[in-house]
Protein backbone atom coordinates (compact mmCIF):
# COMPACT_ATOMS: atom_id res chain seq x y z
CA UNK A 1 0.00 0.00 0.00
CA UNK A 2 2.61 2.38 1.02
CA UNK A 3 4.32 1.48 -2.32
CA UNK A 4 1.04 2.34 -4.26
CA UNK A 5 0.83 5.69 -2.49
CA UNK A 6 4.08 6.44 -3.58
CA UNK A 7 3.65 5.22 -6.81
CA UNK A 8 0.95 7.88 -7.03
CA UNK A 9 2.40 10.60 -5.37
CA UNK A 10 5.18 9.79 -8.42
CA UNK A 11 2.65 10.30 -10.98
CA UNK A 12 1.03 13.32 -9.58
CA UNK A 13 4.44 14.70 -9.36
CA UNK A 14 5.16 14.02 -12.98
CA UNK A 15 1.82 15.00 -14.19
CA UNK A 16 2.50 18.24 -12.70
CA UNK A 17 5.86 18.36 -13.91
CA UNK A 18 4.35 17.57 -17.07
CA UNK A 19 1.98 20.82 -16.73
CA UNK A 20 4.29 22.94 -15.77
CA UNK A 21 6.26 22.43 -18.71
CA UNK A 22 3.10 22.89 -21.10
CA UNK A 23 2.28 26.00 -19.61
CA UNK A 24 6.23 27.53 -20.15
CA UNK A 25 5.97 26.35 -23.59
CA UNK A 26 2.90 27.92 -24.14
CA UNK A 27 4.39 30.93 -22.77
CA UNK A 28 7.09 30.92 -24.74
CA UNK A 29 5.09 30.13 -27.98
CA UNK A 30 3.02 33.06 -27.30
CA UNK A 31 6.13 35.67 -26.89
CA UNK A 32 7.42 34.19 -29.67
CA UNK A 33 4.78 34.91 -32.04
CA UNK A 34 4.18 37.92 -30.37
CA UNK A 35 7.99 39.13 -31.61
CA UNK A 36 7.58 37.65 -34.70
CA UNK A 37 4.60 39.55 -35.51
CA UNK A 38 6.24 43.02 -34.66
CA UNK A 39 9.26 42.65 -36.59
CA UNK A 40 6.98 41.66 -39.32
CA UNK A 41 5.21 44.85 -38.55
CA UNK A 42 8.06 47.05 -38.52
CA UNK A 43 9.87 45.46 -41.58
CA UNK A 44 6.56 46.19 -43.54
CA UNK A 45 6.19 49.92 -42.32
CA UNK A 46 10.27 50.17 -42.96
CA UNK A 47 9.72 48.83 -46.52
CA UNK A 48 6.75 51.28 -47.07
CA UNK A 49 8.78 54.02 -46.23
CA UNK A 50 12.03 53.11 -47.99
CA UNK A 51 9.48 53.02 -51.26
CA UNK A 52 7.73 56.44 -50.67
CA UNK A 53 11.37 57.92 -50.02
CA UNK A 54 12.36 56.44 -53.61
CA UNK A 55 9.49 57.88 -55.31
CA UNK A 56 9.40 61.32 -53.73
CA UNK A 57 13.84 61.38 -54.60
CA UNK A 58 12.34 59.94 -58.31
CA UNK A 59 10.05 62.87 -58.56
CA UNK A 60 12.34 65.46 -56.76
CA UNK A 61 15.22 63.95 -59.80
CA UNK A 62 12.08 64.16 -62.44
CA UNK A 63 11.71 67.70 -61.59
CA UNK A 64 15.15 68.95 -61.04
CA UNK A 65 16.03 66.89 -64.74
CA UNK A 66 13.23 69.70 -65.83
CA UNK A 67 14.76 72.53 -64.75
CA UNK A 68 18.35 72.06 -65.67
CA UNK A 69 17.04 71.66 -68.62
CA UNK A 70 14.87 74.71 -69.20
CA UNK A 71 17.98 76.86 -67.54
CA UNK A 72 19.90 75.23 -70.16
CA UNK A 73 17.44 76.02 -72.52
CA UNK A 74 17.46 79.60 -71.07
CA UNK A 75 21.31 80.07 -71.22
CA UNK A 76 21.82 78.83 -74.66
CA UNK A 77 19.39 82.24 -75.39
CA UNK A 78 21.10 84.07 -74.00
CA UNK A 79 24.63 82.72 -75.59
CA UNK A 80 22.92 83.72 -78.77
CA UNK A 81 22.72 87.08 -77.62
CA UNK A 82 19.57 88.39 -76.05
CA UNK A 83 19.38 91.85 -74.45
CA UNK A 84 19.97 92.24 -70.78
CA UNK A 85 16.35 92.50 -70.17
CA UNK A 86 15.38 89.28 -70.99
CA UNK A 87 17.90 87.82 -68.83
CA UNK A 88 17.21 89.53 -66.10
CA UNK A 89 13.47 88.61 -66.64
CA UNK A 90 14.33 84.98 -66.90
CA UNK A 91 16.48 84.73 -63.79
CA UNK A 92 13.56 86.76 -62.05
CA UNK A 93 11.38 84.22 -63.13
CA UNK A 94 13.87 81.29 -62.46
CA UNK A 95 14.07 82.11 -59.11
CA UNK A 96 10.48 82.83 -58.34
CA UNK A 97 9.69 79.28 -59.72
CA UNK A 98 12.35 77.77 -58.25
CA UNK A 99 11.13 79.23 -54.30
CA UNK A 100 7.78 77.87 -55.13
CA UNK A 101 8.55 74.36 -55.70
CA UNK A 102 10.68 74.71 -52.76
CA UNK A 103 8.16 75.57 -50.50
CA UNK A 104 5.87 73.32 -51.65
CA UNK A 105 8.47 70.42 -51.50
CA UNK A 106 8.54 71.43 -47.70
CA UNK A 107 5.43 71.82 -46.89
CA UNK A 108 4.96 68.50 -48.01
CA UNK A 109 8.11 66.80 -46.57
CA UNK A 110 6.79 68.66 -43.16
CA UNK A 111 3.18 66.39 -43.27
CA UNK A 112 5.05 63.33 -44.23
CA UNK A 113 7.48 63.98 -41.01
CA UNK A 114 4.43 64.30 -38.75
CA UNK A 115 2.44 61.49 -41.10
CA UNK A 116 5.29 59.44 -39.64
CA UNK A 117 5.77 60.42 -35.88
CA UNK A 118 2.10 59.85 -35.36
CA UNK A 119 1.92 56.32 -36.51
CA UNK A 120 5.30 55.79 -34.63
CA UNK A 121 3.24 56.31 -31.57
CA UNK A 122 0.75 54.49 -32.56
CA UNK A 123 2.47 51.52 -32.92
CA UNK A 124 4.33 52.02 -29.73
CA UNK A 125 1.02 52.11 -28.19
CA UNK A 126 0.18 49.07 -29.71
CA UNK A 127 3.34 47.01 -28.62
CA UNK A 128 2.05 48.41 -25.13
CA UNK A 129 -1.02 47.33 -25.18
CA UNK A 130 0.16 43.47 -26.70
CA UNK A 131 2.94 43.43 -23.84
CA UNK A 132 -0.16 44.12 -21.25
CA UNK A 133 -2.13 41.80 -22.51
CA UNK A 134 0.92 38.94 -22.55
CA UNK A 135 1.10 39.73 -18.66
CA UNK A 136 -2.48 39.17 -17.93
CA UNK A 137 -2.40 36.19 -20.20
CA UNK A 138 0.67 34.31 -18.12
CA UNK A 139 -1.12 36.01 -14.91
CA UNK A 140 -3.94 33.83 -15.87
CA UNK A 141 -2.64 30.96 -16.64
CA UNK A 142 -0.35 31.14 -13.16
CA UNK A 143 -3.55 31.26 -11.45
CA UNK A 144 -5.23 28.03 -13.16
CA UNK A 145 -2.18 26.20 -12.71
CA UNK A 146 -2.37 27.06 -8.80
CA UNK A 147 -6.20 26.17 -8.59
CA UNK A 148 -5.54 22.69 -10.43
CA UNK A 149 -2.45 21.88 -8.16
CA UNK A 150 -4.74 23.13 -5.27
CA UNK A 151 -7.91 20.71 -6.70
CA UNK A 152 -5.49 17.97 -6.70
CA UNK A 153 -3.54 18.09 -3.35
CA UNK A 154 -7.20 18.11 -1.90
CA UNK A 155 -8.21 15.05 -3.72
CA UNK A 156 -5.29 13.15 -3.07
CA UNK A 157 -5.73 14.27 0.26
CA UNK A 158 -9.11 12.68 0.67
CA UNK A 159 -8.19 9.53 -0.78
CA UNK A 160 -5.58 8.79 1.60
CA UNK A 161 -7.98 9.44 4.66
CA UNK A 162 -10.05 7.23 2.55
CA UNK A 163 -7.94 4.63 2.31
CA UNK A 164 -6.49 4.63 6.09
CA UNK A 165 -10.26 4.32 7.44
CA UNK A 166 -10.87 1.41 5.28
CA UNK A 167 -7.58 -0.34 6.45
CA UNK A 168 -8.30 0.29 9.41
CA UNK A 169 -12.05 -1.48 8.87
CA UNK A 170 -10.36 -4.35 8.06
CA UNK A 171 -8.14 -4.77 10.90
CA UNK A 172 -11.07 -4.18 13.47
CA UNK A 173 -13.24 -6.96 11.49
CA UNK A 174 -9.87 -10.08 11.49
CA UNK A 175 -9.48 -9.14 14.57
CA UNK A 176 -13.04 -9.33 15.72
CA UNK A 177 -13.53 -13.13 13.53
CA UNK A 178 -10.63 -14.01 15.66
CA UNK A 179 -12.22 -13.53 18.83
CA UNK A 180 -15.53 -14.81 18.00
CA UNK A 181 -13.66 -18.17 16.60
CA UNK A 182 -11.74 -18.22 19.77
CA UNK A 183 -15.35 -17.82 21.83
CA UNK A 184 -16.74 -20.62 19.88
CA UNK A 185 -14.08 -22.75 20.76
CA UNK A 186 -13.76 -22.47 24.11
CA UNK A 187 -17.94 -22.39 23.88
CA UNK A 188 -17.96 -25.78 22.57
CA UNK A 189 -15.80 -26.94 24.41
CA UNK A 190 -17.20 -26.06 27.61
CA UNK A 191 -20.58 -28.06 26.36
CA UNK A 192 -18.79 -31.35 25.84
CA UNK A 193 -17.19 -31.13 29.58
CA UNK A 194 -20.12 -30.29 31.18
CA UNK A 195 -22.18 -32.84 29.27
CA UNK A 196 -25.57 -30.57 29.04
CA UNK A 197 -28.76 -32.39 28.12
CA UNK A 198 -30.06 -32.96 24.95
CA UNK A 199 -32.30 -28.96 25.23
CA UNK A 200 -28.93 -26.79 26.41
CA UNK A 201 -27.12 -28.82 23.72
CA UNK A 202 -30.13 -28.00 21.47
CA UNK A 203 -29.88 -24.44 22.33
CA UNK A 204 -26.36 -23.73 22.23
CA UNK A 205 -26.03 -25.67 18.84
CA UNK A 206 -28.20 -22.76 17.93
CA UNK A 207 -26.18 -20.42 19.27
CA UNK A 208 -23.26 -21.33 17.97
CA UNK A 209 -24.99 -21.63 14.56
CA UNK A 210 -25.79 -17.59 14.97
CA UNK A 211 -22.12 -17.03 16.06
CA UNK A 212 -20.75 -18.34 12.44
CA UNK A 213 -23.79 -16.62 10.60
CA UNK A 214 -22.09 -13.64 12.31
CA UNK A 215 -19.01 -14.80 11.39
CA UNK A 216 -20.30 -15.00 7.94
CA UNK A 217 -21.14 -12.11 7.53
CA UNK A 218 -18.08 -10.26 8.73
CA UNK A 219 -16.46 -12.81 6.50
CA UNK A 220 -18.73 -11.71 3.69
CA UNK A 221 -18.15 -7.86 5.06
CA UNK A 222 -14.15 -8.35 4.82
CA UNK A 223 -14.12 -9.48 1.56
CA UNK A 224 -16.67 -6.60 0.36
CA UNK A 225 -14.37 -3.56 2.21
CA UNK A 226 -11.57 -5.57 0.41
CA UNK A 227 -13.11 -4.98 -2.69
CA UNK A 228 -14.32 -1.50 -2.07
CA UNK A 229 -10.71 -0.73 -0.89
CA UNK A 230 -9.61 -2.04 -4.11
CA UNK A 231 -12.35 0.47 -5.66
CA UNK A 232 -11.21 2.98 -4.13
CA UNK A 233 -7.84 2.68 -5.11
CA UNK A 234 -8.55 2.56 -8.34
CA UNK A 235 -10.99 5.34 -8.30
CA UNK A 236 -8.33 7.45 -7.01
CA UNK A 237 -6.45 7.72 -10.17
CA UNK A 238 -9.03 8.94 -11.91
CA UNK A 239 -10.34 11.79 -9.45
CA UNK A 240 -7.87 14.29 -10.59
CA UNK A 241 -10.13 14.95 -13.96
CA UNK A 242 -13.80 13.67 -12.31
CA UNK A 243 -15.33 15.11 -9.60
CA UNK A 244 -18.91 12.94 -9.93
CA UNK A 245 -17.80 9.51 -8.27
CA UNK A 246 -17.27 11.68 -4.98
CA UNK A 247 -21.02 12.35 -4.75
CA UNK A 248 -21.84 8.92 -5.56
CA UNK A 249 -19.37 7.67 -3.13
CA UNK A 250 -21.00 9.62 -0.57
CA UNK A 251 -24.22 8.84 -1.29
CA UNK A 252 -23.13 4.96 -1.04
CA UNK A 253 -22.07 5.77 2.26
CA UNK A 254 -24.69 7.21 3.34
CA UNK A 255 -26.32 4.20 2.29
CA UNK A 256 -24.17 1.74 4.15
CA UNK A 257 -24.64 4.03 7.31
CA UNK A 258 -28.65 3.19 7.53
CA UNK A 259 -27.62 -0.26 6.55
CA UNK A 260 -25.34 -0.08 9.85
CA UNK A 261 -28.30 1.51 11.91
CA UNK A 262 -30.49 -0.97 10.83
CA UNK A 263 -28.09 -3.82 12.03
CA UNK A 264 -27.35 -2.19 15.47
CA UNK A 265 -31.23 -2.31 16.02
CA UNK A 266 -31.31 -5.62 15.15
CA UNK A 267 -28.15 -6.56 17.52
CA UNK A 268 -29.91 -4.08 19.94
CA UNK A 269 -33.13 -6.82 20.27
CA UNK A 270 -30.82 -9.75 19.92
CA UNK A 271 -29.49 -8.47 23.28
CA UNK A 272 -32.89 -8.30 24.68
CA UNK A 273 -34.16 -11.88 23.63
CA UNK A 274 -30.76 -13.19 24.62
CA UNK A 275 -31.02 -11.29 28.24
CA UNK A 276 -34.75 -12.42 28.91
CA UNK A 277 -33.21 -16.35 27.95
CA UNK A 278 -30.50 -15.04 30.63
CA UNK A 279 -33.43 -14.77 33.28
CA UNK A 280 -34.61 -17.97 32.57
CA UNK A 281 -31.41 -19.51 32.86
CA UNK A 282 -30.23 -17.95 36.30
CA UNK A 283 -31.60 -21.24 38.39
CA UNK A 284 -28.47 -22.80 36.06
CA UNK A 285 -26.02 -21.84 37.93
CA UNK A 286 -23.20 -23.97 35.66
CA UNK A 287 -24.27 -22.15 32.80
CA UNK A 288 -23.91 -18.45 34.31
CA UNK A 289 -19.92 -18.04 33.05
CA UNK A 290 -21.25 -19.11 29.01
CA UNK A 291 -24.22 -16.58 29.55
CA UNK A 292 -22.07 -13.76 30.86
CA UNK A 293 -19.30 -14.54 27.38
CA UNK A 294 -22.29 -14.46 25.35
CA UNK A 295 -23.71 -11.39 26.72
CA UNK A 296 -20.26 -9.87 26.90
CA UNK A 297 -19.48 -11.09 22.88
CA UNK A 298 -22.69 -9.82 21.87
CA UNK A 299 -22.10 -5.64 23.74
CA UNK A 300 -18.52 -6.14 21.95
CA UNK A 301 -19.80 -7.27 18.64
CA UNK A 302 -22.28 -3.70 19.04
CA UNK A 303 -20.04 -1.76 20.51
CA UNK A 304 -17.83 -2.63 17.30
CA UNK A 305 -20.68 -1.86 14.98
CA UNK A 306 -20.94 1.47 16.69
CA UNK A 307 -17.81 2.47 16.33
CA UNK A 308 -17.85 1.17 12.34
CA UNK A 309 -20.54 3.65 12.19
CA UNK A 310 -19.39 6.31 13.91
CA UNK A 311 -15.86 6.41 11.65
CA UNK A 312 -18.47 6.32 8.31
CA UNK A 313 -20.06 9.38 9.28
CA UNK A 314 -16.87 11.36 9.81
CA UNK A 315 -16.30 10.24 6.58
CA UNK A 316 -19.69 11.33 4.89
CA UNK A 317 -18.96 14.64 6.87
CA UNK A 318 -15.51 15.05 5.45
CA UNK A 319 -16.79 14.48 2.06
CA UNK A 320 -20.18 16.64 2.34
Amino acid sequence: QVGKLREKIQEVKQEREQEQHKHTAYVSELKAKLHEEKMKELQSVRELLIRQHEQEVARMVKIKDGEIQRLQSTVNVLRDGAADKVKTALLSEAKEEARKVFDSERMKLQQEILELKSGKKQLEEALNNIMQADKMKAADLRTAYQSHQDEINRIKRECEREIRRLVSSLSNACLFQFIAGNFIYLYVFDVKEQHLDERDVRRFQLKIAELNAVIRKLEDRNTLLADERNELLKRSRETESQLKPLVEKNKRMSKKNDDMLQCIQRMEEKIKNLSRENVELVALKRHTSLNDLSSTREEQEIEFLRLQVKEQQHVIDDLT
